[in-house]
């Protein structure tokens, strides 16, 4: 079953964040996020630990990929029967 978290309202909070972050820093990096950059929704607690998590901020997509996939590595060395 689809991640309800990443369907039409996930894009649509998106849209709708999208057009303020543009030229403001990344939560993640502190980079500046332009208009050529790839931008996700991200979360301020982070999806892996919560995952009824609402998106709210825009970050790089890189920035945020990342910082799920780091956090999932740790957390799996923790709790290496949790599948996710």
């Amino acid at each position: 079953m689809a991640d309800p978290q990443y369907g039409a309202e996930h894009q649509k909070r998106r849209e709708e964040l999208l057009p303020a972050a543009y030229g403001t820093p990344c939560p993640r990096c502190g980079e500046l996020m332009l208009e050529t950059d790839a931008l996700d929704l991200g979360h301020s607690t982070d999806h892996a630990i919560d995952a009824y998590a609402i998106g709210d901020r825009i970050e790089h997509a890189s920035c945020n990929r990342s910082a799920g996939a780091l956090l999932r590595t740790r957390l799996e060395r923790f709790n290496p029967s949790r599948a996710w």
